[in-house]
């Protein structure tokens, strides 16, 4: 019944909470003045105090009647704090006052300090500040102290003793506890651990949200799971039960109207609401905001995850049904939603058992196929999570139909790394795998292009997928191409992740349980071992080591001779080489682009926004390209820098052109003489001065004097004859 009273309130049912109210009158009960309390406090709310007055007198006056004068007292003092009050009220409350308290020790002195001879609303609610400094109320000291129950109040004296929750006993004078401890509410948690931890306890066994909205309103009304774990676990909930009781109060929120539950499924945050809002209200409510069906099912998706009930998660499941519905009747009759918006909601859909009315595949096939009769795996990644996308890859042999294979391997260096294992994992599981071979060709030569194409390929060849056909590559062929692989991916994987977890995958499929590497190694030839070794030595410093050992120990067992051969010049390394004051002149590019054009660039994007409009704003636009621009400039230099080495530091040939030299070159057909010196790519001050980097003086590097070479030109290449070599640095 006092529910129905708080509902009826909530829903401004007024003639249906007048009859409920008046037989609640007849029959008052001390246990339910929270909700005669709520209920007024409702009403209240909704500028009807005068009729709340009215009910909380009647109440009132029962409770009194029938012997229950503290219950009535309190309701009385609820109605004043609520502004529902009148002199008869205030007079009625005064008569409880003394009724209740008279025979405290305390009492004059509160009634002196509130002045309540003066029967004034404000009197009684200053009066019902100071009572909760008196015995049995919680007291709270913020600077250390914490909290404790105050145990006597010397009224004489005007000193109150205090027993705090660590054991310590103290007095303290009524005027220092009133200015440095805070009163307790009765169903303040802190003061519920002193006093009805019983109480307590019931609560988090039948009511478990509850205990979650009073935690949280020691945090302002959110609070996290550690925070809540800190408050209760020990105190109210026996440690060793916390993981059981923590799995039911987390799903106990989600269907409480008055909590919302936020952040994750492993580590919620419970946001205790003005209003009560069911799970399924909010997430109708939040639906209303996006703008599409992939942002509609993306809420969704979340709401099923921070539910844990069926019930709850069936209701979900029947507003994304209604929504996915609606978007698909929306496309027949004015072409609405796009075709991954529909198919995203399908597939979520049907992952929890659900059907629509349009099947899966017959979306998925107008998605790939949108454009035209060709297919566009890039679509793919229109679909808003990678369980859409991997439930869609399922569904390619009924969207594409009997050629869905070979439209597939067609495609297969087209489909977005985020999908392309999971299609040709498909094709290998339903027996097209040795069609993939067919892809060996373009993407062999290609591996930075295509790295996780030609680790599957890898991948493939070693588990005997290729296994008899005609045009299957030998071991040899295959891990020459996976070892360039590496050194590519190696290079880049400090910057891309990606490139990072397929370089791990491909080091494991060559010197794993596969064994892809020895199997190569397995009868090699010379040459063929010279060439691994020689892209290995290629691939920088910090290439994997499970290669590198591999392949020297191979080395050593079959051709030693191998590692006498002389070691690669210093500029055929990873490193860029200039001089100090090419060095300089890169620090202070740098410098200036850090220090200056972006600072400023950052206010023009500033300035741009201040114009309003950003979609038709072309200085927004143009300041954000620039800022591309820059940033990106300023990590590939930043990278630059970490990467050099001084030519002056290194041990420079003096017999054979290399950095830091300068060259004498006469042409072979027109006899004219040329003299360059070859300098770092930041040493370039002159037309006579080239980049050791560039095509023009790669051909000359390491040739001596008397060689032959050709310069690149124009026209084409231009044959010259080394005449002299001259140390510069």
């Amino acid at each position: 019944m006092t529910n129905e009273l708080v509902h009826l309130a909530r829903s401004l049912q007024l003639d249906e909470l007048e009859t409920a109210w008046s037989k609640a009158v007849g029959a008052p009960a001390a246990e339910h003045v929270p909700n005669y309390a709520t209920t007024l406090d409702l009403l209240c709310e909704q500028d009807m105090a005068s009729k709340a007055l009215g009910m909380a007198a009647a109440m009132i006056e029962s409770l009194s009647q029938k012997g229950e004068r503290a219950a009535a007292m309190e309701l009385g003092i609820r109605a004043m704090q609520r502004s529902a009050h009148n002199d008869a009220l205030v007079k009625t409350v005064i008569e409880l006052i003394e009724t209740n308290y008279g025979d405290r020790g305390w009492l004059p002195v509160l009634k002196r300090r509130a002045n309540l001879d003066s029967a004034t609303v404000s009197a009684i609610l200053e009066f019902d500040q100071l009572r909760r400094y008196t015995e049995g109320y919680v007291v709270y000291h913020p600077a250390g102290w914490g909290e404790g129950t105050i145990e006597s109040f010397d009224a004489e004296a005007q000193e109150i003793t205090v027993h705090f929750a660590s054991g310590r006993r103290s007095p303290f004078p009524f005027d220092t506890l009133l200015d440095s401890f805070r009163a307790l509410d009765n169903d303040d948690l802190r003061a519920m651990k002193l006093r009805e931890k019983e109480r307590l306890q019931k609560e988090a066994e039948d009511r478990p949200s509850d205990l979650i909205r009073r935690a949280a309103v020691l945090y302002r009304g959110t609070i996290t799971s550690a925070q809540l774990k800190k408050e209760l676990s020990g105190s109210v909930i026996e440690d060793k039960k916390w993981a059981s009781w923590w799995k039911r109060a987390k799903t106990e929120a989600t269907k409480d109207p008055w909590l919302k539950v936020e952040g994750t499924p492993s580590r919620p945050v419970f946001v205790v609401r003005q209003k009560p809002v069911s799970l399924v209200d909010e997430a109708s409510t939040s639906l209303s905001h996006q703008n599409n069906l992939g942002e509609r099912v993306a809420v969704l998706r979340d709401y099923l995850a921070r539910s844990e009930d069926q019930e709850v998660k069936n209701q979900v499941l029947d507003l994304a049904e209604r929504t996915v519905e609606q978007a698909i009747a929306d496309k027949k009759a004015n072409g609405g939603a796009k075709h991954a918006h529909i198919l995203d909601g399908i597939l979520y859909l049907e992952e929890h058992g659900r059907k629509a009315s349009v099947p899966a595949a017959e979306e998925l096939r107008a998605l790939l196929l949108e454009d035209g009769a060709n297919l566009q795996p890039t679509k793919i990644d229109e679909l808003a999570t990678q369980a859409s996308r991997e439930h869609a890859v399922e569904l390619l042999p009924q969207a594409l139909g009997g050629d869905w294979a070979a439209q597939c391997v067609a495609t297969l260096t087209d489909w977005p790394a985020s999908i392309g294992e999971k299609v040709a994992d498909k094709l290998v599981a339903t027996g097209h795998g040795a069609e993939i071979l067919t892809v060996w060709d373009r993407v062999a030569p290609y591996p930075k292009r295509h790295p996780l194409m030609t680790y599957l390929l890898g991948k493939y060849y070693s588990d005997g997928v290729f296994d008899g056909q005609e045009r299957c590559p030998d071991a040899v062929s295959m891990v020459r191409v996976l070892l360039h692989l590496c050194r590519v991916l190696n290079e880049d994987r400090k910057r891309n992740q990606f490139s990072s977890r397929i370089l791990s995958r491909v080091v494991s499929l060559l010197t794993g349980k596969r064994g892809l590497l020895d199997r190569a190694c397995d009868g090699i030839s010379r040459d063929d071992l010279a060439q691994f070794v020689g892209i290995i030595q290629r691939a920088g410093e910090d290439f994997p080591p499970e290669l590198e050992t591999f392949l020297d120990r191979t080395v050593a067992r079959l051709y030693p001779d191998l590692h006498a051969e002389p070691e690669r010049p210093f500029w055929d390394r990873e490193f860029i080489f200039t001089t100090k004051d090419g060095l300089r002149r890169i620090k202070e590019e740098y410098r200036v682009l850090v220090e200056e054009k972006i600072p400023a660039n950052s206010k023009a994007i500033g300035a741009a926004a201040a114009l309003g409009d950003l979609s038709e704003n072309s200085e927004w636009e143009s300041a954000m390209e620039e800022q591309r621009n820059l940033t990106g400039r300023a990590q590939e230099m930043d990278q630059q820098i970490r990467s050099t080495k001084l030519i002056e530091d290194q041990e420079i040939p003096d017999d054979a052109v290399a950095p830091g030299t300068k060259v004498a070159l006469t042409e072979e057909v027109s006899g004219k003489q040329i003299v360059y010196r070859v300098l770092g790519p930041w040493d370039i001050t002159d037309d006579h001065t080239i980049n050791y980097l560039a095509p023009m003086a790669q051909g000359l590097l390491g040739k001596a004097v008397g060689d032959d070479a050709e310069l690149p030109s124009p026209s084409g290449p231009i044959k010259v004859r080394v005449d002299a070599v001259e140390r510069i640095v």
